[in-house]
C-alpha cells in the first residue's frame, strides 16, 4: 500500500463518522451527501484491505482495525484544523495565535500571570474556558494547543506535564469557627449544605465521602463562580469546599479555611499536541506556568527514585 493510498480525506471522513456514530451524521457536518461519505469509507477500506466500519444498531461502528486507523485519522483531522485555523491570521499579517483551554481558576491565577509574562512575545493569546473533559476533547480536535486541566491521580503519557498538587479546603463563616478547630472531618458536615463548585467538582467530592462512607447534603445551587461560593459562607448559607488555587485567585477575610479531612487533592497538568505540530509559543507558555507553579501549588509527584516527574519535550515548530 503506497502511502498516498491513505488520502487524508477519506481519514477525515473516518474520523468523523467514530465522533458521530454514523454516516449520515458525518455527511451533515461535512456537508456532504451520504453516499459521498460511503464512497470514501469503501475507499479507505480497500486501500486498507479490510473492514473498518459495521452496522451496529441504528448506526454504525469501527471495527478493531477502524479504531487503529482513526486514532491515526483524529491526529490528521487536527493538524488541518490548525493548519486552516492559522492561515488567516498570516495571511493578513496578523501576529499567531496561541490557543488555550484551562478550567477557571487556572484561568483565573496561573494562566493569567503567565499571559503577563509573554507580553513581549509578538504573540495573541486566546483563552477559553473549559472543565477537563473538554479541553482535552478541544486539544485533541486542533481546536487548541494548550489544555490545561485537574485529575485525581497524575495524568501520564507523552505530551503531558504535571505542575503540581492542588489540595481542597473547607471555607466556614469565621465567626462560627469552634477554637482550637484545625481540621475538618468529612463526617463532621453533618447534614450542612455544602458548595462543592460544578458539576465536575462535585461529583469529585461525592466519590471521595463515598470512600468515607458519608454521603453530604448539598447546596441546591450549582456553581463554580468561587466568588460567590465565599460570599454565600460569609452569609451562612452553608460552607463550600474550595480548591486552594481559587483561594490564591480570591479570598474574602470574613471566612476561614480548614484543610479537610482525609485530604482532596488534584493534579493540575498542562497537556499539548502529540504526533502533529505545535504551536513553538506552547512551549515558552509551558516554561511559564511551571516557573509559577510552585507559588501557588504543592511540588510536582516524584518518581519512585525521588527525582521530580520528568515533562514531556516541547511541541516542535509548525
Amino acid at each position: 500500500m503506497s502511502l498516498l493510498d491513505l488520502d487524508p480525506r477519506s481519514l477525515v471522513v473516518l474520523h468523523l463518522v467514530e465522533r458521530t456514530g454514523s454516516l449520515s451524521a458525518a455527511a451533515r457536518e461535512l456537508g456532504w451527501t451520504h453516499p459521498a461519505v460511503s464512497q470514501h469509507i469503501r475507499r479507505l477500506e480497500r486501500a486498507a484491505g479490510c473492514v473498518l466500519v459495521e452496522r451496529h444498531g441504528r448506526g454504525v461502528r469501527l471495527t478493531a482495525a477502524g479504531v487503529v486507523l482513526a486514532r491515526h485519522a483524529s491526529v490528521v483531522a487536527a493538524t488541518l484544523t490548525a493548519a486552516r485555523d492559522g492561515l488567516p491570521d498570516l495571511a493578513r499579517g496578523h501576529v499567531p495565535r496561541l490557543r488555550v483551554a484551562a478550567f477557571p481558576t487556572a484561568c483565573a491565577t496561573l494562566l493569567v500571570d503567565a499571559v503577563a509574562a509573554l507580553a513581549d512575545a509578538d504573540l495573541r493569546v486566546e483563552v477559553r474556558q473549559a472543565e477537563p473533559p473538554e479541553a482535552l476533547a478541544a486539544l485533541e480536535d486542533g481546536a487548541v494547543d494548550v489544555a490545561i486541566t485537574f485529575h485525581d491521580a497524575p495524568p501520564r503519557g507523552a505530551g503531558v506535564t504535571v505542575l503540581g498538587r492542588d489540595t481542597a479546603v473547607v471555607a466556614l463563616p469565621a465567626a462560627h469557627v469552634p477554637a482550637g478547630q484545625d481540621v475538618v472531618a468529612v463526617q463532621d458536615l453533618g447534614s450542612t449544605p455544602v458548595l462543592a463548585g460544578c458539576p465536575v467538582c462535585q461529583e469529585r467530592f461525592l466519590r471521595h465521602c463515598a470512600r468515607e462512607s458519608f454521603r453530604p447534603v448539598l447546596h441546591h445551587q450549582v456553581t463554580d463562580d468561587y466568588v460567590l461560593m465565599q460570599a454565600m459562607v460569609a452569609a451562612g448559607q452553608g460552607v463550600a469546599v474550595l480548591p486552594d488555587l481559587a483561594l490564591a485567585a480570591h479570598r474574602r477575610d470574613d471566612i476561614t479555611t480548614l484543610p479537610l479531612d482525609p485530604p482532596l487533592d488534584r493534579e493540575i497538568a498542562v497537556s499539548l499536541p502529540v504526533g502533529r505540530a505545535g504551536s513553538p509559543a506552547a512551549g515558552r507558555l509551558l516554561d511559564e506556568l511551571t516557573r509559577l507553579a510552585p507559588a501557588v501549588l504543592a511540588p510536582r509527584p516524584t518518581s519512585p527514585g525521588g527525582e521530580p516527574a520528568m515533562r514531556s519535550p516541547r511541541p516542535a515548530p509548525g
